[in-house]
C-alpha cells in the first residue's frame, strides 16, 4: 500500500509538473503570465482525475471526492475565463515584469515565481485526496465524510454567490470606486475566500475516512496561509484600501473571513 501510494504521488508530481511548464510556455508568445490563474482549478482536477484513475480504489469516498472536485473545478473555470479573457495580465503579474529585464530574465522568473510554485501549491493541497484515492476503496461515508461534505456545500454556497453577486456589482458602471457591502459581502469581506477554504477543509475531512490522507494535513494548511495571509485576503484588502476611500471603514465593520454580522462603525 505504502508503495503504491508513492508511485501515485510521484506520478502525479510529474503530472502537474509538465503541465505547468507547457503553460509557461503557452504564457511566453501570448505576454500573459495570468492563463495559470484560470488553468488553476483544471489543473487539480487533472491530478486528482490521474490519481483516480491510478489509484484503482474506487469507492464511496473516492468517488464522492471526484464529483466534488469535478463539480468545484468545472464552475470555477467557467467563472475564471469569463471573468478574465480578453482582460489582458493580471496586474500582479504585470508589475512582475519590473523586477528583471525583459525576454529571457522575466521568463525564468516567471518559472520559478509563479508556474513551478503553482505547481508545488497544487501538488501539496491535494495530497490528502490522492493518498485517499489509493487507499479509501474500503471506507465508508462515515461522521468526517458527513461533516466534510456539509463543509464543502456552505463553502460551494458562499464562493458560487459571493462571485455572482460581485460580478453583477463591478458590471454596473454606477458602482466604479464604491464598495459592495450587500448580501453576502455584508457579513465577510471575502466570502469566496471563506467558501474556498470550506470547500477543501471540506474535501480533507472526507479523505480523512480512508487510511493514512490524515498525513497530507499540510495541504490545506498551507493552502489557507497562502489564502489568508500571502495571495489572498491580506494583500486585496491592502489593494482596495489604497483605490477606495470607504473601504477603512467597511473593514472596521466587516469581518475579514469568517462571516457574523456587521459591527457597529
Amino acid at each position: 500500500m505504502v508503495i503504491a501510494v508513492a508511485q501515485v504521488l510521484a506520478l502525479t508530481f510529474f503530472v502537474v509538473m509538465a503541465l505547468v511548464v507547457i503553460l509557461w510556455l503557452l504564457s511566453i508568445p501570448l505576454r500573459d503570465v495570468s492563463i495559470i490563474d484560470m488553468a488553476f482549478s483544471a489543473l487539480i482536477a487533472g491530478v486528482l482525475l490521474t490519481a483516480y484513475r491510478c489509484g484503482q480504489a474506487g469507492g464511496a469516498i473516492p468517488d464522492l471526492i471526484m464529483l466534488l472536485v469535478l463539480v468545484w473545478a468545472a464552475r470555477m473555470t467557467v467563472y475564471l475565463m469569463r471573468r478574465n479573457l480578453g482582460h489582458g495580465e493580471d496586474p500582479r503579474y504585470t508589475r512582475l515584469r519590473s523586477w528583471v529585464a525583459e525576454g529571457w530574465p522575466f521568463y525564468w522568473l516567471s518559472l520559478r515565481k509563479v508556474f513551478l510554485l503553482q505547481g508545488v501549491v497544487i501538488w501539496v493541497l491535494t495530497v490528502p485526496q490522492q493518498i485517499a484515492m489509493v487507499t479509501g476503496g474500503e471506507a465508508q461515508f462515515g461522521l468526517l465524510a458527513a461533516l466534510g461534505l456539509g463543509l464543502w456545500c456552505t463553502g460551494f454556497f458562499f464562493e458560487a454567490v459571493g462571485d455572482y453577486q460581485l460580478s453583477r456589482f463591478k458590471r454596473d458602471p454606477d458602482n466604479r470606486g464604491r464598495v459592495l457591502e450587500t448580501g453576502l459581502w455584508r457579513y465577510t469581506r471575502h466570502p469566496n475566500y471563506f467558501g474556498e477554504l470550506c470547500q477543501w477543509w471540506g474535501l480533507f475531512l472526507i479523505a480523512a475516512e480512508a487510511p493514512w490522507a490524515w498525513c497530507g494535513a499540510l495541504g490545506p494548511l498551507l493552502y489557507s496561509w497562502l489564502v489568508i495571509k500571502v495571495t489572498g485576503q491580506a494583500t486585496l484588502d491592502k489593494k482596495l484600501s489604497r483605490e477606495k476611500p470607504e473601504y477603512a471603514a467597511y473593514m472596521r465593520r466587516t469581518s475579514g473571513l469568517v462571516p457574523r454580522p456587521p459591527r457597529s462603525d
